[in-house]
C-alpha cells in the first residue's frame, strides 16, 4: 500500500508540473501579466520566466527519476523542490487573496481569478509532494511494466486532470447568476404569470 500511495502522489505532482509548464508555454505572457496585476512582486516578467523554467525543470527531472529505478536521489530532490515551489504558490495565492488584489491567477491559458480553489490546488499538490517524499523509497519506477504501474498511471492521470481543472470547474462568474430566474418568477412567463 505505501508503494501505491507514494507512486500516485509522485506521478501526480510530476504530471501536474508537466501540464502547468505546457500551459504556460502556450501563453507565456499570461503569468507575467497576472503577476504585474497583483502588484506584489517586482520584475513580474523575470519572475514568471523563473517560475515557468522551475516547473519545467522539476517536471523533466521528475520524469527522468521515475523512468530509472536508480533515480531515487533525483526523485527526492524533485519532490523537495516541488513541495517548496507549490507551497510558495499556495502562500502567494493566500497573500493575494488576503490583500484583496484582484486579477487572474496566471496559472493556465484560461483567465481565472485568484480564488480559494487555486490556493487549494497548490496546497493539495504540495501535500502530495510531501507524502511522496516521505515514502519515496517505495515509489514504483516507470520501467516496471505490470498491473501496479498501470493502476498508478491511471490514478495519477485522473488526479492530475481533476486537480488541474478544479479552479475552472468551481469558478462561477457573477454574470452567470444574473440570468437565473428568481424565486417568484419562472422562465417563459410574463409579469402576470401568463406564458410569454
Amino acid at each position: 500500500m505505501p508503494a501505491l500511495l507514494a507512486s500516485v502522489a509522485a506521478y501526480t505532482v510530476v504530471l501536474t508540473l508537466l501540464v502547468s509548464t505546457a500551459e504556460h508555454l502556450s501563453r507565456p505572457a499570461a503569468l507575467a501579466r497576472a503577476l504585474a496585476a497583483h502588484r506584489v512582486l517586482p520584475a513580474p516578467v523575470a519572475l514568471a520566466a523563473v517560475a515557468i523554467a522551475g516547473e519545467g525543470l522539476l517536471a523533466g527531472a521528475g520524469i527522468v527519476a521515475l523512468l530509472h529505478p536508480a533515480g531515487e536521489g533525483l526523485l527526492v530532490a524533485v519532490l523537495v523542490g516541488s513541495a517548496a515551489l507549490l507551497a510558495l504558490y499556495a502562500g502567494y495565492g493566500l497573500h493575494v487573496r488576503a490583500t484583496g488584489r484582484a486579477g487572474s491567477c496566471g496559472c493556465s491559458r484560461v483567465e481565472l481569478p485568484m480564488t480559494g480553489w487555486v490556493v487549494a490546488r497548490a496546497s493539495v499538490l504540495a501535500g502530495l509532494a510531501l507524502v511522496a517524499l516521505l515514502l519515496s523509497g517505495s515509489t514504483i519506477a516507470a520501467d516496471r511494466a505490470d498491473a501496479s504501474l498501470a493502476v498508478v498511471l491511471l490514478a495519477s492521470a485522473t488526479f492530475t486532470a481533476l486537480l488541474w481543472h478544479l479552479p475552472a470547474a468551481m469558478y462561477e462568474p457573477a454574470t452567470a447568476t444574473a440570468g437565473r430566474p428568481t424565486a417568484g418568477r419562472s422562465i417563459g412567463t410574463t409579469e402576470g404569470g401568463l406564458p410569454g
